[in-house]
């Protein structure tokens, strides 16, 4: 147990956040499983109302907690959550607000400067930022400036009420591939669907969960490519469903774009897979080996090359034991690290 003169420490969770947003779900419930209180303070209402209710539900709370955590995302409403409160401001930044909406989606040039000066505010505003991995630290570093203690680097994690490994849960007849998340540029599914096309006489199958900006591009080049061993879900499932219809496949995949932020970033299928005792395939990005290795607890390809992801589903098909390896230590690199009680062992070190 966490304590703060005589009793259990306990922390505000401020903002305009989606409380069920894997990262927020899995940073509160690691912090309970660790002795932590944590009260909500949340608004999600459109336009500048969100600002004034915050205020006012803040106001009911501001002397019942010991630090303040403000969700991601929540750059707008740091500045706001300084004035607020008395106590430390723990920013939850995971990334800019600049690269998710230029990088990610395609933003107009003002939006992109409106985006800078908010990240900026929210930066300058906080005591502590958190941030997803060391090379976004360093990005964060560079870009805003300050002492480097700023900036605390907190993995995901997954949470392992929600994504876990079964057995019970049968494999697809066909060997099957996975490929799960929003399809964004720095995804690049375009690669995956070019390997599909490499292997589509190898008797291995591709399933792609996800939608976003590039799901009519990605339907187009399935039907140009005549992929008949690719099966597209655009539909949004529950968190059973989405489990099952991952454990059902043999690999997972990641993040294949050469993009800038994708050397920064590791996504939340990252260890959801390694949770699920499933072999992760993925780029060799700077993020991903700062807990990745390649052939080891991971398998990694080059950046936007589909004949290297070919040749490597083909090298894990072919060889059982290596594929089964390579799952085993992502599932014990996941339980020694990346559960929601281990995650957040940095975020209590600030809090203490």
């Amino acid at each position: 147990m966490i304590k703060t003169k005589g009793k259990n420490l306990t922390v505000c969770y401020f903002g305009i956040h989606d409380p069920n947003f894997s990262r927020n779900r899995i940073f509160k419930k690691g912090l309970i499983e660790n002795g932590v209180n944590v009260i909500e303070c949340v608004d999600r209402s459109s336009g500048i109302a969100k600002f004034f209710k915050l205020f006012f539900k803040h106001r009911k709370i501001e002397n019942h907690y010991d630090a303040m955590i403000v969700g991601y995302p929540g750059q707008i409403v740091v500045p706001l959550a300084k004035i607020v409160s008395r106590k430390y401001v723990i920013f939850d930044a995971l990334c800019t607000m600049w690269e998710s909406e230029t990088l990610s989606h395609r933003a107009s040039y003002f939006k992109q400067i409106k985006m800078i000066i908010i990240d900026w505010l929210a930066v300058k505003c906080a005591d502590v930022v958190l941030v997803e991995t060391y090379a976004q630290k360093k990005f964060f570093e560079n870009r805003f400036g300050g002492h480097p203690d700023k900036y605390k680097v907190v993995y995901i994690g997954a949470d392992d009420t929600l994504f876990f490994n079964d057995g019970s849960i049968p494999k697809l007849y066909n060997f099957t591939v996975l490929f799960r998340g929003r399809l964004t540029p720095e995804a690049g599914v375009k690669y995956v669907l070019e390997a599909a096309n490499i292997l589509r006489d190898k008797d291995i199958f591709f399933r792609i969960i996800g939608f976003g900006i590039l799901e009519k591009e990605i339907k187009a080049q399935i039907y140009n490519l005549k992929l008949k061993n690719v099966e597209l879900i655009s539909n949004e499932l529950s968190f059973d469903e989405l489990r099952i219809k991952m454990l059902g496949c043999q690999i997972s995949l990641g993040q294949f774009e050469n993009n800038l932020r994708l050397e920064r970033t590791i996504p939340h299928k990252c260890y959801e897979t390694l949770a699920m005792n499933l072999p992760y395939v993925t780029a060799g990005t700077p993020a991903i080996l700062e807990i990745l290795k390649d052939g080891i607890s991971s398998m990694l390809v080059n950046l936007a090359d589909p004949k290297d992801l070919a040749e490597k589903i083909l090298m894990l098909k072919n060889n059982p034991d290596l594929m089964g390896n390579i799952a085993e230590n992502g599932y014990k690199l996941y339980q020694e690290k990346f559960t929601p009680k281990n995650t957040v062992k940095d975020i209590l070190a600030i809090l203490q």
